[in-house]
């Protein structure tokens, strides 16, 4: 055990509870939605842990260590799950959990049991023990392996999160408020909480005698519920949104030579130069459709086959096209560089940065130096 403060004790007990409250709001979104169901329970789990730090320790000061034995709550093999199929439901619109799907929290089922037996009891309290009885290991064991499980589902979460990113750029020039990009920053700490955590305490178990359990302890499980309290509240203020996502084409397609179509690219590229649809921050595929006289589908396959590029990159790469222009012409001086970024098309100015970089090899700034430089 460790030395109880109170402070710290209300700090972690404050947040936990509030994400708890957050699970309860998400719960209640109208209109209700699976998705909205596996966030509520990821949040619970996720606060239910530095809150049994919270139980555990007051009880421990009134003697009542005992009692806590009967109603741990933490639920490891709950987290992973929840993460997948909450992942799933807002990449997949259509996505239906189905009774074969169940299979997945059967090893909730057991954690669950297992804090009910005797062997979770005397391996919980024998940590503490000089000399830790063979049933505290049979507890590191369930412990390990519910890191295993979170870490697993976390990186096929984050997998599908990052194929979900590059399926949208085939129909929005937008996509920061599609991505669900805020989901990749809990998935990862949580998953890095979880490894370091259990890293340092098996280290300081084995190696310093748990000498140093109590300057980490404590402040690692308050950084646990903010990150929680935080995840809960984006997830509650996280709207809705409809999106529309294109078949990607098959491996017969992608590897099958096709002359390019030098009418269409004729039209693309006077389109372009006429009309800069892309000046338009919400430009989608349908709307360039539209101006083509094209279908959707078949306008994302002609830009795939004759550009090698897809929607996405294509329209960003006439803003930054257009962005370098404006940097030559008269006009450089009325307007900062993010301010001739947004004339152009762009509304964000990470992902300004990120698509010039990535087309010039060269900063926004380093790029305008460079300008100044050959004007001389």
């Amino acid at each position: 055990m460790i030395s109880s403060s109170p402070v710290l004790f209300t700090i972690i007990a404050v947040f936990s509870l509030q994400a708890m409250l957050f699970s309860a709001l998400i719960l209640s979104k109208k209109p209700r939605r699976l998705a909205n169901i596996f966030l509520a329970i990821l949040v619970l789990f996720y606060a239910l842990i530095p809150l049994n730090i919270v139980v555990v320790n007051v009880l421990k000061d009134y003697d009542l260590l005992h009692v806590f034995r009967y109603i741990q709550m933490e639920m490891l093999f709950g987290i992973g799950p929840c993460l997948y199929f909450y992942t799933k439901c807002i990449t997949q619109p259509k996505f239906k959990f189905q009774k074969k799907h169940f299979i997945h929290f059967v090893p909730l089922v057991l954690e669950f049991i297992f804090f009910r037996t005797s062997i979770y009891r005397i391996g919980a309290d024998g940590l503490y023990e000089q000399e830790m009885p063979l049933y505290s290991y049979v507890y590191l064991t369930e412990q390990w392996l519910g890191l295993i499980s979170i870490l697993m589902y976390s990186f096929i979460s984050f997998s599908i999160l990052l194929k979900y990113k590059d399926q949208l750029k085939a129909y929005y020039s937008k996509i920061e408020n599609l991505s669900h990009k805020w989901l990749q920053t809990p998935i990862i700490i949580f998953a890095g909480f979880f490894i370091y955590w259990q890293i340092l305490t098996e280290i300081d178990r084995f190696v310093f005698d748990k000498l140093y359990r109590e300057y980490y302890f404590l402040p690692n499980f308050v950084l646990l519920s903010i990150i929680t309290c935080w995840l809960g509240f984006r997830g509650y203020i996280q709207k809705e949104r409809e999106v529309v996502l294109l078949k990607p084409e098959t491996k017969e397609t992608k590897h099958k030579h096709i002359d390019k179509d030098e009418a269409f690219l004729t039209r693309l590229k006077t389109l372009m130069k006429t009309k800069k649809p892309y000046l338009d921050p919400e430009l989608n595929l349908s709307m360039l459709a539209e101006l083509l006289d094209m279908k959707p589908k078949e306008l994302s396959a002609k830009i795939n086959q004759n550009c090698q590029q897809n929607f996405y990159d294509l329209i960003n790469s006439y803003r930054i096209e257009d962005f370098k222009h404006r940097l030559k012409s008269s006009e450089r001086h009325q307007y900062s560089l993010l301010g001739h970024a947004y004339e152009c098309g762009f509304n964000s100015k990470s992902t300004f940065n990120h698509v010039f970089k990535k087309i010039t090899q060269l900063t926004p700034s380093q790029y305008l130096k460079s300008i100044k430089n050959t004007s001389r």
